[in-house]
């Protein structure tokens, strides 16, 4: 072999191996929160959860008691990033009958509306709807199919987050037994692929991309993804009997670019059950993250700024 070709080999297997070293090594950049400030719904009189804000940061969406009995859509119009206008329901997605559930509010930049409901569950198991969101209003509501729905009574796809641009969708599938477990017994944090407006279909290296995250000793739920998709935030608690020591973590995990898996999460803030938070969402441009704590009588949403 010519010396040359051997020198240029010997190189580029040398420079092949220090970006490689580097990648593995490479220390993740988490981002950083101020201190956390109350968001005041004006006219509100009950109870905020599960918030999440509009691409275009005018809406505020959440529910309240998420008791699974009388839980229902709400939104509220922005004044500034503390303070919003109470409206009131979300127009069309919510059932009338009790017991029922409608929670868990995303939208991407397109007015793709989805929401996690009990509408004739368990005879129908994909809880996951669609609709189209304009001005307080959703139409064209139906069901999200696709194999990230386990199809097992039981399971249900309890919390989920959808990109800015629509195309990925963040699911938690949950499994519940009242007689056996206090909450979730297992959870597991996937992403699928649009097909269309209706069907979401699991990605094939789904588990890769999340495998510093999925971790059977705890429960997950409530993922959101950052408008760039860099960025996965979620709550998560240790599995187990729930105690007033229970500590509920909001984390969240890092990625250089969108063919990445995500890095081990950092817990940006935890509470104990006295005080749960819960459910974290950001704005399109990072700068504020908003989510709901527990008080003495309530929930309510509060806020922090990025640093």
């Amino acid at each position: 072999m010519n010396k040359n070709i051997i020198l240029t080999f010997i190189f580029l297997l040398i420079i092949s191996c220090s970006k490689n070293s580097n990648d593995i090594n490479q220390t993740p950049i988490y981002p950083s929160f101020g201190s956390e400030i109350d968001v005041n719904i004006v006219g509100l009189t009950f109870d905020a959860m599960e918030p999440f804000i509009s691409p275009d940061g005018n809406y505020l969406f959440f529910n309240n008691i998420n008791d699974g009995v009388n839980t229902k859509l709400y939104y509220a119009t922005k004044l500034n990033s503390t303070t919003f206008t109470f409206v009131g329901e979300l127009t069309g997605t919510n059932q009338i009958a009790t017991p029922h559930l409608d929670a868990v509010a995303d939208l991407d930049s397109n007015g793709n509306f989805y929401w996690t409901s009990t509408r004739n569950y368990p005879t129908e198991l994909d809880n996951l709807f669609h609709g189209t969101f304009n001005s307080g209003i959703v139409t064209n509501i139906d069901r999200v199919h696709g194999d990230f729905n386990m199809n097992i009574a039981g399971w249900l796809i309890m919390d989920h987050g959808i990109s800015l641009d629509g195309e990925y969708l963040y699911f938690n599938n949950a499994r519940f037994d009242s007689q056996n477990c206090q909450g979730p017994c297992e959870t597991n944090i996937g992403v699928a692929k649009k097909v269309n407006s209706t069907t979401f279909n699991k990605l094939p290296n789904s588990e890769s991309i999340l495998q510093n995250i999925n971790n059977v000793n705890y429960i997950y739920y409530a993922p959101s993804i950052s408008s760039d998709n860099l960025e996965l935030y979620y709550t998560r608690y240790l599995k187990g009997e729930i105690t007033a020591n229970t500590v509920f973590e909001i984390c969240v995990a890092v990625r250089n670019n969108t063919l990445d898996s995500f890095s081990d999460p950092k817990v940006l803030f935890s509470e104990t059950i006295s005080n749960l938070i819960e459910a974290p969402t950001l704005t399109v441009d990072k700068k504020v993250i908003y989510y709901h704590k527990k008080t003495a009588n309530s929930h309510k949403i509060v806020m922090r700024n990025r640093i």
